[in-house]
């Protein structure tokens, strides 16, 4: 108990140490801890960034839908030998596909669809720019669509080539459709359509706020001979356990659709998730190595600035060991020395770093969000840097010999 007091009083003595030391070099601690503000604000950013990359991929994972579906798409020729070979090839068509998947118990449904691209829309007198996409109804409740007002596009709308569509909620903002946008008119390539329903995007910055989705009859007969052009076909399965069969058999059927020509590829789910994790995985390691190196820096400046303040004060420490302080003391307060002025940087860029998750929705391409995690983390990068820092100077401090100390 002895022990424990004496330790504890030693630590205060040496913490009121420190804080004359620090407050003494009021200026030198700023610009000596600016290193460690930098690389904490930049690890709480990164971080923000990093969560807000997880929430944004998870979307567009419920975005692609289930496991259980097949994408075939057209792919453009390369060289003039693909250009002549392709020409052989029928192309991509909704007909051909029904023939090849016919027969086959594990397909659910085909579904065609194909994105036009931004397109300028007006309506009511206002201008905007959209992502405008041509689909059947069956698309919807494949790719988990959802809707905040009216219906979705129904079998009937792409049988009778109804002028209807579907937007997106910062779409319908931007033309100013109002509180009760169904049934408003708006026009985009000269085609005027039928506002029938409000779709819901499940993250603030999602592609889906600003697309309009059209019956595929509608593109098919105002757009170009879309059925001989198909950018790509989904088909659905019936279970996830069929894909990796479903990619094998609909390759040789559709290679024999096309005479033998491979001007398609087939897509699965599993291919676009693990697409998006690896690229999610190397912008993550970009954030981490750029954080790393700021908080690395700010630790190295630190651990020279601690070696030149041991120079300048050789005799402070000759004197303390002199009366009695033993080298645990001197290494103890040094220690804690190094440990403030980092957190002197380190609490700051805190709250910096923190500032990023209260910007106002829209600037950054996706939400950046920080959890309890994130700031422990942060802590304890910034304790771990005091300590690294300080470790070499405090021993080389704490084995001077009084004797010589007090020479200088």
């Amino acid at each position: 108990m002895n022990a424990l007091l004496r330790f504890a009083e030693m630590l205060l003595v040496n913490f009121r140490l420190c804080i004359l030391e620090i407050s003494s070099a009021a200026g030198r601690t700023a610009i000596t801890s600016l290193g460690l503000f930098l690389g904490v604000a930049s690890l709480l950013t990164n971080l923000a960034f990093v969560r807000g990359l997880d929430d944004d991929l998870r979307a567009n994972m419920e975005q692609i839908g289930g496991l259980n579906i097949v994408t075939v798409r057209a792919i453009d020729p390369k060289t003039p030998q693909e250009r002549r070979e392709f020409q052989r090839s029928p192309g991509l068509s909704f007909a051909a596909a029904e023939t090849a998947t016919h027969g086959l118990s594990y397909v659910k449904s085909v579904i065609r669809s194909r994105e036009l691209g931004w397109q300028h829309f007006s309506g009511l007198g206002n201008h905007a720019w959209g992502y405008l996409i041509a689909v059947d109804p069956s698309y919807f409740p494949l790719f988990n669509y959802e809707i905040d007002q009216g219906r979705f596009l129904t079998d009937d709308d792409l049988r009778k080539r109804n002028d209807v569509c579907l937007v997106g909620e910062r779409l319908a903002q931007r033309l100013s459709l109002g509180a009760d946008p169904i049934g408003k008119r708006i026009t985009v390539r000269s085609i005027p359509l039928t506002v029938v329903g409000i779709l819901t995007s499940g993250s603030v910055r999602s592609r889906r706020d600003s697309e309009c989705c059209i019956p595929f009859s509608i593109y098919a007969s105002r757009f170009e001979n879309a059925d001989k052009h198909l950018e790509s076909v989904s088909i659905a399965l019936t279970a996830s356990d069929h894909v990796e069969r479903a990619r094998t058999e609909l390759l040789q059927r559709f290679t024999a659709e096309h005479r033998g020509v491979k001007d398609f590829d087939i897509e699965t789910s599993a291919d676009k998730i693990r697409e998006m994790r690896s690229t999610s995985m190397a912008l993550k390691l970009v954030l981490w190595c750029i954080a790393a190196i700021t908080l690395l820096v700010g630790g190295i400046s630190i651990m020279n600035i601690m070696f030149a303040t041991i120079g300048d004060r050789i005799r402070e420490i000759g004197i303390r060991k002199s009366l009695g302080a033993r080298r645990y003391d001197v290494f103890t307060q040094f220690m804690l020395e190094a440990v403030l002025v980092c957190f002197f940087g380190g609490i700051p860029g805190m709250a910096v770093g923190t500032a990023i998750v209260f910007m106002p929705p829209g600037i950054f391409p996706y939400l950046p969000r920080l959890t309890p995690l994130d700031f422990t983390i942060a802590f304890g990068f910034t304790l771990t840097a005091g300590l690294l820092s300080g470790l070499f100077p405090a021993l080389r401090a704490a084995n001077m010999q009084p004797v010589e100390a007090l020479r200088y």
